[in-house]
C-alpha cells in the first residue's frame, strides 16, 4: 500500500510499504481522511520524539473491514495510573499517540486498537470529521479555562484548535469572541461559527485568552492582551521557550493554563461540535501534495482553513 514516511528532517517521501496485518484486539481502518497541520508542519522539520522512520497523521477517519464509519481516538495509554483513573490519560508516563510515536493515517490503512475506534454518524462528512480530532483539543482547553457566558474571550489563531474554540464559546452562549488572524479565509471561518470580532490585529483587553499558535509573537500577546485577573490559556507549540513577565502576573493576579490533548469524553463531544464546520472549509490533497502543502504552512501561509490527505481518493 502507499503510505507517506517521515525519515529525518525534512525528508518525506511516498513509498510502497506492506499492509499492516490485524489481530483480534486490534481493527484494520481503510483510510478515507487524516487532517493535519501544526504538528506534522513542525515534525517536517523537527521530528523530535517521532520514531523514524516514521507515518504521520493522528486525525484519522475511515472505515473498517465491516465497512463501519469510523473515527480513531489517537491516544494510548498505561489505562492504571493516577492520570489515567481521573480521564488525564495525555498525562500518563506512558502515553502514546498514532501518528506519532505509533504510525499514523498518512498511508491508505492502519491498523488501531479497537477500543480506539469512535463511530461516525451517517450525517457528518469526511471533511467535517477531519476537524474532530483538533476541536476535541479545544474542548479541552476551553474546560481547563472554564470561562463564563459573561466572560470576553480572545482567541489568537483560527486554525482547526483556534476554530474549535469558537464553536465552544457559542456552545456556552459567550457574548463576546474575538478572534486574532491573519488569514482572511480562516476569518471568515470564525464568523460563520460565530466570532463577533476578527482581525489581523487585535487590541484590548479580555478575560480569558486563548493562544493557539505558540510562537514568542502571539504568547507576548496572549499575555498582554489578558486582563487582571485574567486567565491566559496556551496550546501551540511553535516555539520551546517565552520570556514570562512574572512579577506583573503575580500583582495582577493573572493565571497561566497549559493545555494538552484532551480525553476520550472529549473527543466524541468534539464529534458534535465538528458538526458545525463547512465542508468546504477543507483541502483534499493526495500523496504528492501534502509536502508543499506542509512547506507552505511553515512560510506562514494559512489560506487553507483545513488540510487533509486522503490517501485513497475522494
Amino acid at each position: 500500500m502507499k503510505a507517506l514516511t517521515l525519515s529525518g528532517p525534512g525528508m518525506l517521501s511516498m513509498d510502497h510499504i506492506e499492509v499492516p496485518a490485524a489481530r483480534a484486539d486490534r481493527a484494520r481502518i481503510t483510510v478515507h481522511i487524516a487532517g493535519f497541520g501544526g504538528s506534522e508542519m513542525l515534525a517536517l522539520g523537527n521530528p523530535g520524539v517521532r520514531p523514524l522512520p516514521n507515518i504521520m497523521g493522528h486525525s484519522i477517519s475511515g472505515k473498517t473491514a465491516q465497512g463501519e464509519r469510523a473515527t480513531v481516538f489517537p491516544l494510548l495509554s498505561c489505562g492504571q495510573c493516577q492520570y489515567c483513573r481521573e480521564a488525564l490519560s495525555q498525562l500518563c508516563d506512558q502515553w502514546r499517540l498514532i501518528g506519532v510515536q505509533e504510525p499514523g493515517g498518512f498511508a491508505q490503512q492502519v491498523v488501531v486498537p479497537q477500543a480506539s475506534l469512535v463511530p461516525l454518524p451517517d450525517a457528518l462528512s469526511w471533511e467535517q470529521a477531519s476537524f474532530i480530532e483538533p476541536f476535541a483539543n479545544s474542548i479541552n482547553a476551553w474546560q481547563r479555562a472554564q470561562p463564563k457566558p459573561t466572560d470576553s474571550v480572545l482567541v489568537i489563531g483560527a486554525g482547526a484548535l483556534g476554530l474549535g474554540l469558537v464553536a465552544a464559546a457559542v456552545e456556552q452562549e459567550c457574548a463576546a469572541i474575538s478572534v486574532c488572524e491573519i488569514s482572511e479565509h480562516r476569518q471568515e471561518a470564525a464568523r460563520v461559527l460565530g466570532a463577533n470580532a476578527t482581525a489581523a490585529q487585535i487590541a484590548g483587553e479580555f478575560d480569558v485568552v486563548f493562544d493557539t499558535v505558540g510562537t514568542p509573537e502571539t504568547r507576548q500577546m496572549g499575555m498582554h492582551c489578558t486582563r487582571k485577573n485574567g486567565k491566559c490559556v496556551f496550546m501551540g507549540f511553535a516555539s520551546a521557550s517565552n520570556d514570562v513577565p512574572f512579577n506583573q502576573f503575580i500583582r495582577e493576579q493573572k493565571s497561566l493554563i497549559g493545555s494538552f490533548v484532551f480525553s476520550r469524553a472529549q473527543f466524541e463531544q468534539a464529534v458534535t461540535l465538528a458538526g458545525q464546520c463547512r465542508s468546504d472549509w477543507v483541502q483534499n490533497l493526495s500523496f504528492d501534495q501534502v509536502e508543499a502543502q506542509l512547506r507552505a504552512f511553515a512560510r506562514g501561509e494559512f489560506h487553507t482553513v483545513r488540510a487533509a490527505l486522503r490517501p485513497n481518493g475522494w
